[in-house]
């Protein structure tokens, strides 16, 4: 480098030529000893593949002119020829200039050449005396192998502030070194090199040179030395500092921390404070634990592709917990994984530079595993010693040893077959490999409480230390409330407390004493005053009275008791001796705990943003969602059994999928495994539990079959159509496999027959089941199910969902996003005049229909859409692209008044509601009041039909009884012909009890029903007109239907005013009337014209 010069005296220093001349002969001799080092370390290097083959070629030309020139300067030395010095001091340093390229790109075996080359011996000289034992070690142990020289900026400056640590666990760039780091900073090189032994003992050492303003960064290989043969009284202490300081957490007093310790390589030592390296340590056992809840085809998957490098961390990793023989037998088994197919006996040159990369300790523990793992081995299999992949994969099974000596079992039986009669048994095996035993999914916004509950008790034990006055208890557990509680008093109230006590201690502490402690913490505050520039703060002691010193000390103080850079310099007096808390230290904890805690709030915000972009409505089914999440952040994490119940096509099974599982949400961002079975027509159980092991082709169950897909034992399973399963015998021993299966007392122990003798811990399982219609269902499963009800759309409902979830998948679709617009009035035509359906199933295959066929039209070059965007009129939809629909027509109220005539409501499973016209006349017939009943009238129906006449002739006083009595034997006419239109539709309820009565009341009595009014509820003997279902489904078909007014029972009061409290602001109800009755004859006087 061409602004490198030789660090040495002017040749003025010297008093004679002789000493030119020794000075030189020296100066050679020491090339020619960096010339040998130098091609021994470059030779070292290229074994470690540091340096490739080439490199060392053109290092080795470099290094022979470099020889060259020095043999040239000694041979005119040691000549009897006069000698031009100043021609030879050039020549010197052109070959320290020659040495500086050499060592940038090749290295050397000696860092103090690096620094003698770039800065010169008397920079090692004022080195500060601290820093001697550090630069003792780095001497002796790195080997350099590149530097680079960074000139500082004009602005460039010292930083002092603590708070702008270098965060080690990064990649740190050089810049930022320079600026931040201080001489004999060291930083790992594993984050920004490709070779694995550059990573595994790659170290950068930082020398700043105020003086010239530059910074001497070198990179460097850590000799591999285990610290337990290293005598030296810095590394003792610095080990010693570690386990002395080590934090009160509990993971830190087990055996684990003790061998994370020992482990400890000489290049972490020097890198990592003690911070780093408990969080190293934390980062380990979080790392272990990751690795439990994956399954062992999972954990070995990740690993083989995986680089070298962190193969090396992981198997440490596990080596390192002591306390888990499954650990020590993976890791044994991670390593057999590189070794060669072709020769299991010799290993790999991976396994070789793996296992050498490894420091000393761990290399004991990995033969303590293999012992280990050989010994367990043994004990599953009994007596077979041959150790196989699948033997490995049975020990790793985190079932209990009852399975694992069943899966040994099965593996005998294999081996003792032929590959023909043996495979039964193998799929046995696999199928049982396959199953996550005890692996479950647990995502992090679960964790926040149980993280939260863990820091607060942390953090309450260390204050305990110093504050016996705590007024918080410290408990095993804390509720969400008395979280919060706590919480707001540490960061709003003790804060303040702890402050007013310091700023007591403190005055107490400065004042004690006699006259000569007085003046030394008045020459204390002083220096405080003279860093921070508080001049006429200044405090004097010559020649004052204690009385008048102890005054302005405390003055002092509450002065300046706000202000925390002097307060905490105050503090750092008397911290160590008398362990005052550091305000700033607990105000960061504080907030940072309950920021940690307002987390869980941000978290149910996300939860329910994301309930909201699956579907559009149906809060109560997503409040339903939110509280169960809420229970397992607040408490246990069991299973759960929903029954969404409601008609086809209005979100049902959105929820489920794009809701709940995407609000649970792993560190990847990977949803909870969501599992579908559709039991429609289902009419054996062995579909969901399997077939006995002993019959011809049988397999396991879809239950089974979804554990081994979704890779965990507490996936969320939907079942579809539940009330759709056949009502047979078998449709019954399905539902009988339900209800254990979603028993919570039960399904701890839930076996498929075909692992018969097994038992799968499905109580952690989310179970979702989906029906239309509830009364479908046994009754025994129903009371296990938590039934959340969703409702049919309205109108303005399909349009928000047309708008904001179907119309923008279509258009992706088929490739015609921002080309259309259909306005909210096209949609409404749509729904209105070709829809028929509680949800939006119907009406996506119609707009995907309409899309299509502009789509093609725009593909054959049709001259209409030349415009963009494409409008659609309502002449578009019924004239060109619904054309062969047929219009839906609803049944309307009749234009006139009739007697004998009355608009019934009705509403089904499905979602849908509407009128039912009730017609009564006379037929002739020989019995009074003889019932013929139309309509296909269910059962049900035709009782209501039954209890109407009785209730209507007992209504009508006697006088008309005697008149219609006199009537019927005049014109014969005795019966009654009671018809509901469609003929071809079927017809049940009660529901229709009232109005069936009105209709009949009317005939007998002559009097017209208003055309305008339709009523619901059933009826007894006495007159009580009683609850009915599906209130809000009848209204709005009602309306629809043209009614203005309805009457409905008061025991359906609560259903009307929901009904109202969703609908009030529309303009659907504008013009509607609703009376509640509670007698028939209430209905009357409201009813009849």
């Amino acid at each position: 480098m061409k602004n490198i010069k030789i660090k040495k005296t002017s040749m003025k220093s010297f008093s004679k030529k002789t000493d030119y001349h020794s000075f030189l002969l020296e100066k050679t001799n020491d090339f020619q000893k960096i010339v040998y080092k130098t091609i021994n370390s470059v030779y070292k290097y290229k074994t470690m593949d540091i340096i490739g083959a080439s490199d060392i070629n053109i290092c080795l030309q470099n290094i022979e002119n470099v020889q060259n020139n020095i043999i040239n300067i000694q041979t005119i030395l040691n000549s009897n020829n006069k000698i031009n010095y100043n021609d030879l001091f050039e020549r010197v340093q052109r070959i320290n200039n020659d040495f500086s390229s050499i060592f940038k790109s090749y290295g050397t075996e000696s860092i103090n050449d690096v620094i003698n080359v770039c800065y010169g011996k008397e920079y090692l000289s004022k080195l500060k005396d601290n820093h001697k034992l550090l630069y003792n070690i780095i001497e002796t142990f790195i080997h350099p192998i590149k530097y680079k020289v960074l000139i500082w900026k004009d602005s460039h400056k010292i930083s002092k502030n603590t708070n702008k640590k270098l965060m080690k666990n990064r990649i740190v760039e050089d810049y930022m070194i320079v600026d931040q780091a201080k001489t004999l900073d060291c930083f790992d090189l594993a984050r920004t090199q490709q070779n694995f032994l550059t990573k595994v003992y790659g170290i950068k050492i930082c020398f700043q040179n105020p003086e010239e303003k530059k910074t001497l960064i070198v990179s460097g290989i850590v000799d591999d030395i285990g610290l337990q043969f290293i005598n030296d009284k810095y590394i003792d202490d610095k080990i010693l500092m570690i386990k002395n300081n080590k934090p009160d957490e509990k993971m830190y007093k087990n055996k684990s921390f003790d061998r994370f310790i020992e482990s400890l390589t000489l290049k972490e030592l020097l890198v990592y404070n003690n911070k780093d390296l408990y969080h190293r340590f934390s980062g380990y056992i979080n790392q272990t634990k990751l690795i439990k809840q994956k399954t062992i085809s999972q954990v070995i998957k990740e690993f083989v592709n995986s680089e070298l490098y962190i193969q090396r961390n992981t198997i440490i990793q596990l080596l390192i917990k002591k306390d888990e023989p499954e650990f020590q037998y993976m890791a044994y088994l991670l390593y057999d994984l590189l070794s060669s197919e072709n020769n299991n006996t010799i290993d790999t040159y991976e396994q070789t530079l793996l296992f050498d990369s490894f420091p000393w300790i761990i290399k004991k523990y990995f033969r303590i595993a293999m012992e280990t793992t050989i010994k367990y081995t043994k004990n599953l299999s009994n007596f077979d010693t041959n150790r196989i992949p699948i033997e490995q994969q049975i020990c790793l099974m985190k079932a209990n040893d009852v399975v694992k000596e069943k899966a040994m079992n099965k593996l005998k039986e294999v081996k003792a077959k032929s590959e023909d009669s043996g495979s039964k048994a193998k799929n046995y095996l696999d199928g049982l490999l396959k199953i996550p035993f005890n692996i479950y999914k647990r995502e992090p916004l679960l964790f926040f409480m149980k993280k939260t509950n863990e820091e607060l008790i942390k953090l309450l034990n260390e204050l305990k230390n110093i504050d016996t006055d705590l007024k918080i208890p410290i408990q095993e557990k804390y509720s969400s409330i008395e979280l919060k509680k706590h919480l707001t008093y540490l960061n709003e109230e003790y804060i303040d407390e702890i402050k007013d006590k310091n700023i007591q201690l403190l005055k107490v502490l400065y004042t004690n004493g006699k006259r000569e402690n007085l003046v030394i913490n008045i020459c204390f505050i002083n220096t405080i005053v003279k860093k921070y520039n508080l001049k006429k703060s200044k405090l004097c002691h010559s020649g004052k009275k204690t009385d008048y010193m102890k005054f302005n000390i405390v003055n002092f103080i509450e002065k300046n008791k706000n202000d925390e850079a002097i307060m905490n310099e105050l503090i750092s007096k008397f911290q160590k001796k008398y362990n005052i808390p550091s305000i700033n230290k607990y105000k960061q904890n504080f907030q940072e705990m309950y920021n940690l805690w307002s987390r869980i709030d941000i978290e149910l915000i996300n939860v329910k943003k994301t309930l909201d972009n699956s579907v559009h409505g149906h809060e109560n089914a997503k409040r339903q969602i939110e509280r169960i999440i809420g229970q397992w952040i607040n408490g246990e994490q069991t299973g759960y059994c929903f029954g969404f119940e409601g008609p086809p096509g209005v979100g049902k099974t959105s929820l489920a999928k794009h809701g709940l599982a995407k609000c649970l949400l792993d560190e990847n961002g990977v949803s909870r495994p969501f599992s579908f079975i559709a039991l429609g027509g289902s009419s054996n159980g062995s579909t969901l539990c399997g077939h006995n092991y002993t019959y011809v082709g049988s397999t396991w169950g879809r239950i089974v079959d979804i554990l081994m897909d979704t890779k965990c034992m507490n996936p969320i399973i939907f079942i579809d159509e539940l009330d759709k399963v056949s009502n047979t015998e078998h449709g019954k021993e399905i539902i009988g496999i339900l209800t254990h299966l979603v028993d919570p007392t039960q399904n701890e122990q839930f076996q498929d027959k075909y692992f018969s003798g097994i038992d799968l811990n499905l109580s952690n399982a989310l179970f979702i089941f989906s029906y239309n219609n509830p009364s479908l269902i046994d009754k025994i499963l129903l009371d296990r199910i938590h039934r959340v009800k969703f409702k049919s759309l309205s109108i303005e409902d399909k349009i928000v969902i047309t708008k904001k979830h179907i119309l923008p998948e279509l258009y992706n679709k088929v490739g015609l996003s921002n080309i259309l617009n259909l306005s909210d009035e096209i949609i409404k035509f749509i729904i209105d005049n070709y829809t028929q359906e509680a949800g939006v199933r119907k009406l996506k295959e119609i707009l995907f229909e309409i899309i299509s066929e502009i789509n093609l039209k725009i593909l054959k070059n049709n001259t209409d859409f030349i415009n963009i965007p494409v409008t659609i009129t309502e002449e578009d939809i019924k004239n060109v692209y619904l054309k062969e629909r047929h219009i839906v027509r609803y049944k309307e109220i009749d234009s006139n008044s009739h007697i004998g005539v009355i608009n019934g409501l009705w509403a089904n499973a499905l979602g849908m509601g509407g009128i039912i016209l009730i017609e009564c006349v006379p037929m002739p017939s020989n019995n009074i009041l003889d019932l013929k009943l139309t309509g296909m009238q269910g059962d049900v129906m035709k009782e209501s039909m039954n209890v109407a006449k009785t209730l209507a002739w007992k209504l009508t006083d006697k006088k008309q009884q005697a008149k219609l009595i006199k009537q019927f034997k005049t014109t014969k006419q005795n019966g009654l012909h009671i018809h509901c239109p469609e003929g071809a539709t079927p017809k049940d309820g009660p529901s229709a009890g009232t109005a069936i009565t009105v209709c009949i009341y009317s005939y007998l009595n002559n009097k017209k029903i208003n055309n305008l009014f339709a009523i619901t509820g059933e009826i007894d003997l006495q007159g009580n007109v009683t609850a009915i279902g599906g209130l809000d489904l009848k209204i709005l078909g009602g309306i629809r239907a043209g009614v203005k007014n309805f009457i409905f029972p008061v025991e359906n009061e609560k259903d009307f005013n929901k009904f109202i409290e969703e609908y009030k602001e529309k303009p659907i109800l504008e013009g509607i009337s609703f009376y509640p009755v509670e007698k028939i004859q209430e209905v009357f006087e409201l009813i009849f014209i």
